[in-house]
């Protein structure tokens, strides 16, 4: 099967054929056909639940209630999640302060571990950062030190490791060492602590000094010759002390978590006389910042989205002058905002082709979240629709995408489902969603009507080659945005 029928999205991944489309078509067509009918005389999720069961034999009447509610649930999440970040990008937010309010929602309402794993990045960190802390305060015969300057060693663990942590949350590209001896004890003025470029070049040093008051502190650092590096000192002794700072900080500023020397001297009192070794957790990390970089990673995921064109360039071909009688309502609907109907229907369809094994890669998905592809496919063909005429121009139809991908994702992580967020967003927003949605937003196009398929397929392809070409001269903000999104796969097959 030849590129030209095939929505490549990686080598080894097709998430739609032609073929599947093909066979998906009578389906959507008999679900948008069967809802006009019925949609003055049955109450939405009544007609819904009925009409699965139709197509699914092996369904019950209680498993078919519950899908077709699902459903409706999460339609509706989303068009309440794209109206609260409407009105916030209104009072002057953007969309990354939204959506990481819709984390810290969700997180609070989750153990330790769910959260780490909500947050899949931070894990490797978290746990290096353990590791490096327990490094500091045991021995090498694996007992805790009794050095009564641990305090001192633990602090600068610290300051390295939330910094990192932060560093990775935000994606900036310095990372935080602190220089411990080789076997011949600290040197006479030697760093304590360094922060690195990715290629591992120096861009500033610390001296950390942990004293009892700022007075000692002072003493301290007047007693040696630490020119060429920045004082680093226990949080609150910092104002008292010329040049000095509380935290540490890179470049592009990135910083450490401050720490005060009483909460230094209780690490060490735990670890010296209970054996107990204080781990760094989420709390001791900037979750915000991480939420909010996570945010920009959706937002590149939905720029990623627009440049795959093919999904819609097949619907044209297999709806192009294809009559629907629901045409006319269909488009009434798309143009008013009313297409509550319109995105459940599709979503049934979509449902029931994945039951049946005819959309492979939807196979096993929950109802949920092919109502989110759904919402999503349908809100980005408006926005095509509107770029084609001339109403939107490109560059603020890239940002209508981002803004719908970004509340979907936000409102799937209000809901606080556990697994279900993760699998989510990797969904919706990834090569699967991407590919599907493009088929499925033409399809709602060409159901209003071959003019406004038409239209939907020229602002699309507009928006896809503006995108292209960003990725490809890697000098945009989208560039950046999309290769640091952690969906990205392969970019350069995908635009080859």
């Amino acid at each position: 099967m030849g590129k030209e029928n095939v929505l490549l999205i990686d080598q080894d991944f097709q998430p739609l054929t032609e073929e599947e489309c093909q066979n998906l078509k009578p389906i959507m067509k008999q679900f948008m056909e069967s809802y006009i009918k019925h949609k003055d005389t049955m109450e939405l999720d009544k007609w819904l639940a009925l009409e699965l069961r139709n197509n699914l034999d092996r369904l019950s009447e209680d498993e078919a209630k519950k899908i077709s509610q699902e459903i409706i649930d999460s339609l509706k999440t989303d068009e309440e999640s794209r109206e609260s970040l409407k009105n916030a990008v209104k009072q002057g937010r953007s969309k990354e302060s939204w959506f990481a309010s819709q984390v810290k929602n969700a997180t609070s309402r989750m153990g330790t571990k769910q959260t780490v794993n909500y947050l899949q990045e931070l894990d490797e960190s978290i746990s290096t950062s353990n590791q490096r802390l327990y490094d500091t305060i045991l021995t090498k015969s694996n007992s805790i030190s009794q050095n009564p300057n641990l305090d001192g060693f633990i602090a600068e663990q610290y300051h390295a490791q939330t910094f990192n942590m932060n560093a990775k949350a935000s994606g900036s590209q310095y990372r935080a060492e602190v220089l411990e001896p080789n076997g011949h004890g600290y040197g006479k003025n030697s760093v304590d602590i360094v922060i690195k470029d990715t290629k591992g070049k120096i861009v500033r040093k610390y001296q950390s000094k942990y004293c009892k008051d700022s007075k000692s502190t002072k003493r301290a650092f007047d007693h040696g010759d630490y020119r060429g590096q920045r004082k680093l000192v226990a949080d609150g002794q910092e104002e008292l002390i010329k040049n000095a700072s509380n935290v540490i900080e890179s470049p592009d500023g990135v910083k450490s978590n401050s720490l005060s020397k009483d909460d230094a001297l209780k690490m060490r009192d735990e670890a010296q006389k209970n054996g107990k070794i204080s781990n760094l957790d989420l709390n001791q990390c900037n979750t915000k910042q991480i939420a909010m970089n996570i945010g920009k990673q959706v937002g590149g995921a939905a720029l990623q989205g627009a440049a795959i064109g093919v999904g819609m360039d097949i619907a044209q071909k297999i709806w192009r002058g294809e009559k629907v009688e629901a045409s006319e309502e269909v488009e009434i609907a798309l143009k008013s905002g009313a297409d509550m109907g319109v995105k459940v229907a599709i979503t049934g369809a979509l449902k029931v082709a994945a039951e049946k094994g005819i959309v492979k890669s939807l196979e096993g998905t929950p109802a949920g979240t092919i109502a989110n592809i759904v919402h999503v496919a349908v809100e980005n063909t408006k926005i095509a629709v509107k770029v084609a005429k001339g109403e939107m121009t490109v560059k603020e139809g890239m940002n209508e995408s981002e803004m719908t991908t970004v509340s979907v994702i936000g409102g799937l992580a209000g809901m606080a489902k556990g697994a279900e967020i993760g699998t989510g967003i990797g969904t919706i927003a990834g090569p699967i969603g991407a590919g599907i949605g493009g088929f499925i937003g033409g399809t709602v196009g060409y159901m209003a009507g071959s003019k406004v398929g038409d239209m939907a397929v020229e602002g699309k392809r507009k928006l896809t080659s503006i995108v292209k070409e960003k990725i490809k001269l890697g000098t945009s903000k989208i560039s950046s945005k999309i290769k640091d999104n952690c969906v990205t796969r392969k970019l350069s097959f995908w635009f080859s």
